[in-house]
């Protein structure tokens, strides 16, 4: 059997790490991987994410995804990538770089197509690593003196304490989205999306039930500013029916 070249970008930690670690491992040996290190993540509010920030991580994500030798080596076997598929409050920046991969993957696939080559956007849902982990505590600790008093209090006070509720409650463990990708890989006739955690599945599925917007819009404004109860009883029975599946982060 011959073997896949498979490149693997941003493999430093998290997501990347655990599918270099998965192929290279793989008790077969169909895969000869190629890994690049670079990462780039933060959370903030938009008045902060301004300058090189914004400008690094857009242009590292994107870069990553579509530079010419990425794309080449690509399409001798089965492109991918891993993006989001919601915007969710103070990740503006990070949902703009996956928003573009997400774009450039669906013009790559109709030409990718011609040349009898498939490709998958692999969906993940949060993802608990020792990176996420990090950024938390970055985001913790940053100075919001510039952000206008009633940004840094939505910022600390709501959105950090509820983002860390939901990555506890539903989050997945790297090894589990390389799992997947890996099946993704060796199949005959992957999907070209492969939402990971079904759990995560219904608050994606409201994006697409109303196609003016509206929907999704305004079910997270009143989870987020208005029926707080709602929420955390909604993520207590996620987290009983992650624990009945046992899948996830441990």
């Amino acid at each position: 059997m011959a073997t896949r070249k498979v490149l693997v970008t941003g493999c430093s930690s998290g997501i990347g790490l655990a599918v270099a670690v998965q192929l290279a491992r793989d008790k077969l040996r169909r895969f000869e991987v190629v890994a690049t290190l670079r990462n780039l993540e933060k959370r903030q509010a938009l008045e902060r994410a301004a300058g090189e920030t914004l400008n690094k991580t857009l242009e590292i994500q994107q870069l990553d995804a579509c530079c010419e030798h990425s794309i080449r080596e690509c399409l001798k076997n089965l492109p991918g990538g891993q993006v989001d598929v919601l915007g969710l409050l103070f990740n503006d920046v990070y949902a703009a770089s996956k928003f573009a991969v997400e774009g450039f993957c669906e013009s790559l696939a109709v030409q990718a197509m011609k040349f009898n080559v498939k490709m998958t956007l692999v969906e993940p849902g949060p993802v608990v690593t020792e990176f996420e982990k990090k950024v938390y505590e970055d985001a913790e600790h940053m100075d919001l003196s510039g952000t206008d008093e009633e940004t840094a209090q939505i910022f600390r006070g709501i959105y950090l304490p509820y983002s860390r509720k939901i990555f506890s409650s539903i989050g997945q463990a790297p090894e589990e989205i390389a799992k997947q990708t890996l099946e993704l890989i060796v199949a005959n006739d992957p999907p070209f999306r492969h939402q990971t955690n079904p759990l995560y599945t219904p608050m994606t599925a409201l994006k697409h039930a109303d196609p003016s917007g509206r929907l999704p819009l305004e079910t997270f404004y009143k989870m987020i500013f208005r029926h707080d109860r709602v929420f955390n009883a909604s993520l207590g029975l996620l987290r009983l029916l992650q624990k009945r599946t046992g899948r996830g982060a441990e």
